[in-house]
């Protein structure tokens, strides 16, 4: 079809055509702007064309900060980046990543976004800032075709099973970008999370592997051979190209993708040319499992 409820006649719905990227996972956004506050019709499609198909991408949106908080907020209110939730903290509502020749690339691994906190980030908005002149493109995979290609006795042991989560090896990156200050008041004395690894999403019921990268401390009340072992083979599933999409950036291309049963990573083959993102987060809420 390639319009995703779009309406017929004059209607500003109309003209945003929703254009799927592969049958698992991404569509191309035609006919939004996201410059201007986008019509409640068309941002109702923009919700419905996330839901179906988990991310999607948009050309030529030079985006200002406002402009990239205000189509978050299309999918949740603008949350917090950071760790420290403590009361009276400024919300760190934007982070910038750049990879320079001094300063390599450090996302090229799969991973959710901010796993580690209570209630994690249900959406992320990215605008492409710089792009490099070669490689530097992004892959997102589906954490829901990762689970569905369990056996149904693999979807039975890990229905049960939880997560233990921190930094990881992101320690280094927070204490490089927020200063020791930061680092010794905010992140050593901090208490991470216990999460389900099969996740039920609120608005699909589906469930998803939640995958969390380096993130992943663990399996809960597993030696630590067989939750490596057990999330080793989890995650190489993520290398079926049939789970995945890949996006070559251009300047001021903008991704919005669901935290919530996606997996991305950001491929370092642009190394040593320059790249410039701004991401923010909309939207939060405690992952529940299968069994609730």
């Amino acid at each position: 079809m390639g319009r995703d409820g779009a309406a017929v006649g004059s209607s500003p719905v109309a003209a945003v055509d929703i254009v799927p990227l592969t049958p698992a996972i991404g569509a191309v956004v035609v006919g939004a702007d996201l410059t201007r506050p986008v019509p409640d019709a068309q941002q109702a499609v923009l919700r419905d064309a996330l839901r179906d198909h988990l991310v999607l991408f948009l050309r030529g949106q030079d985006l200002t900060e406002d402009d990239q908080l205000r189509a978050a907020t299309i999918f949740g209110p603008p949350v917090s980046a950071s760790i420290d939730r403590s009361p009276g903290t400024p919300p760190l509502l934007f982070v910038t990543l750049e990879d320079t020749a001094d300063d390599p690339p450090k996302a090229d691994r799969w991973h959710t976004d901010v796993p580690f906190v209570d209630r994690p980030p249900d959406v992320a908005v990215l605008s492409m800032q710089c792009a490099p002149d070669v490689g530097g493109d992004t892959m997102w995979a589906s954490l829901y075709e990762a689970y569905d290609r369990l056996s149904p006795p693999m979807q039975r042991l890990v229905d049960g099973l939880e997560l233990d989560l921190d930094l990881g090896t992101s320690r280094d990156v927070v204490r490089k970008m927020y200063g020791e200050e930061y680092y010794a008041r905010v992140v050593e004395p901090a208490t991470f999370s216990r999460h389900p690894l099969v996740r039920a999403h609120p608005e699909t019921g589906r469930r998803a592997l939640y995958l969390c990268g380096a993130f992943m401390k663990g399996i809960a009340g597993m030696h630590a051979r067989e939750s490596d072992a057990l999330l080793g083979y989890l995650t190489s599933l993520l290398d079926d190209p049939n789970l995945s999409c890949r996006w070559r950036w251009a300047t001021h291309d903008v991704a919005i993708w669901d935290e919530r049963c996606t997996n991305h990573r950001a491929l370092a083959d642009h190394y040593p040319h320059y790249r410039r993102v701004r991401r923010c987060l909309a939207g939060e809420g405690v992952p529940v499992g299968p069994r609730h």
